[in-house]
């Protein structure tokens, strides 16, 4: 599914306005409509459409009028302006409302929401930016009290009002739906946190307005990301034809491993650990080799690395050739935990080959290398996953709930599968493994990050449902890839 930033979403509907010729009060019809069918959905007896004056006003003013029409006799609008104050589009949705029996009051601060089963939020659409103030401030609070005294169910039309449809930004007071029905597309904001924790369940609504997948709008990562990564394994294959895996291990063994378990279960041909001494208790089919000063003929038949699972700051031998292999290697390979701190040197960040690294920082790794706080980068994750990855010339992915896959050509993804299963130690090891067995077998960087983080996370999810939120180790993420491959794969038999 894409995910249109709010100026990708304004190009698409002037061009349906302007080329196609259709008119903009069609298109709020088309989206008015889909609004009340969402709140026909609920059987409610009583609706109140909150009103802005632009556009996203409009489409709840024709939502009202729909719901009138479909027999709903209890509805009403709250408008935040008075009805002679709109213009345009807005302005003949509003007349037509109220030529069919819609009653309607311009709300003022201070004073409680009428009672309903089911309130629209049609306040701001996508393009405001700015913190809310004044009278719309008040008009959510307002709407927060209600709902918080009697349950009732809150859908968005397009995006939650205090939301930033492209960044997902939440910089003040905004209204948490339920429910938000994007018009011809989801937009980006909705996609990633913060703003994903305001827009409830999304559901794409088609208005009229075209938009056709291309390399320059976002998307979701899907299962066929995992099945293009995947080479077909034929029957003349052997170890060799799906790659060699190098892991650099350092202070904590164990993170090596784990590592070492996600490229292997992940379908690379081998693993190889590779440090000052032997790792206690290893899988018997990793091969390990030990250096000492002579790190390029030991990772020479690798065809990917993962560097920084249990790599420490202690400095020594594994640093050194964690720096020199930055410095030199010309495969692709991973960068994870402590490998990420290597990249800020003397006060700048390192500028590596564009694409051949992929960066997996958790936000306060992402925040050390960009010298900032981890709160800016909460709230902000879609700048920051971009920025770092146009400074290093790595792909990110930006770790946690909703992670950012970003190519530091521009491209964004972003990864819904996954849930608080994964919130314990090792699982981000396993993840950059997963990463480096992809691109062992060959996937590109951007794909490779695209198919691990949607493979990581289905892994957790189905480790989870096993095992509870509660008791999954990362050990046991392992486990499930093998799973969570197949279901990969069955998605594109129920696809044909």
């Amino acid at each position: 599914m894409v995910l249109v930033t709010s100026e990708q979403m304004r190009e698409f509907d002037k061009r349906t306005i302007s080329t196609l010729r259709v008119p903009g009060i069609v298109l709020m019809d088309h989206a008015g409509k889909a609004l009340a069918e969402a709140a026909l959905a609920k059987r409610p007896r009583c609706v109140v459409a909150l009103c802005g004056k632009g556009n996203n006003g409009g489409d709840g003013w024709v939502a009202a009028r729909w719901l009138r029409h479909q027999g709903v006799n209890q509805v009403q609008v709250v408008s935040t302006v008075d009805v002679s104050e709109l213009t345009g589009d807005a302005r003949t949705a509003a007349t037509s409302a109220i030529a069919a029996g819609v009653p309607h009051q311009v709300y003022a601060p201070g004073q409680p929401l009428p009672p309903a089963d089911v309130y629209l939020d049609a306040i701001l659409g996508t393009g405001a930016a700015r913190p809310l103030s004044g009278q719309l401030a008040d008009l959510v609070s307002a709407l927060e009290a209600v709902v918080a005294a009697s349950g009732a169910w809150v859908i968005a039309a397009d995006v939650p009002t205090g939301v930033n449809a492209t960044t997902g930004e939440v910089a003040g007071p905004a209204v948490r739906a339920q429910q938000t029905i994007a018009m011809a597309a989801q937009k980006l904001g909705t996609a990633i946190t913060p703003g994903c924790l305001y827009a409830g369940d999304v559901v794409v609504a088609d208005v009229g307005i075209g938009i056709e997948p291309s390399a320059e709008l976002a998307a979701f990562t899907t299962a066929a990301d995992v099945r293009a990564a995947l080479p077909h394994r034929g029957p003349q294959t052997h170890k060799g034809t799906y790659g060699r895996v190098g892991v650099l291990v350092g202070e904590m063994t164990g993170a090596a491993v784990l590592a070492g378990l996600g490229a292997a279960r992940a379908g690379a041909g081998l693993v190889m650990l590779a440090g000052e001494e032997r790792v206690q208790g290893a899988p018997l089919e990793f091969v390990q080799r030990l250096f000492r000063d002579d790190m390029a003929s030991v990772f020479a038949q690798s065809q990917a690395l993962v560097i920084g699972p249990g790599l420490g700051d202690g400095g020594g031998l594994p640093e050194r050739t964690a720096r020199n292999l930055l410095a030199h290697w010309e495969k692709p390979g991973v960068l994870d935990a402590d490998g990420l701190r290597l990249l800020r040197q003397n006060g700048a960040l390192q500028r590596l080959p564009e694409g051949q690294w992929v960066l997996t920082p958790h936000p306060k790794e992402c925040a050390a290398l960009l010298e900032t706080s981890t709160e800016a980068v909460q709230a902000r994750r879609l700048e920051a996953a971009t920025r770092l990855a146009r400074e290093t010339g790595g792909v990110v992915i930006l770790k946690g709930y909703r992670s950012i896959i970003a190519h530091p050509d521009g491209r964004v993804r972003v990864n819904a599968t996954g849930n608080a299963a994964l919130a314990t130690a090792g699982t981000g090891d396993v993840l950059a493994g997963i990463v480096g067995g992809l691109l062992a077998q060959g996937a590109d960087s951007f794909l490779a990050a695209c198919a691990g983080a949607f493979l990581h996370g289905a892994a957790g999810e189905l480790a989870g449902e096993r095992l509870t939120l509660v008791s999954t180790l990362a050990s046991d993420v392992v486990d499930a890839i093998p799973d969570a491959i197949g279901k990969a794969f069955h998605a594109d038999l129920e696809e044909q």
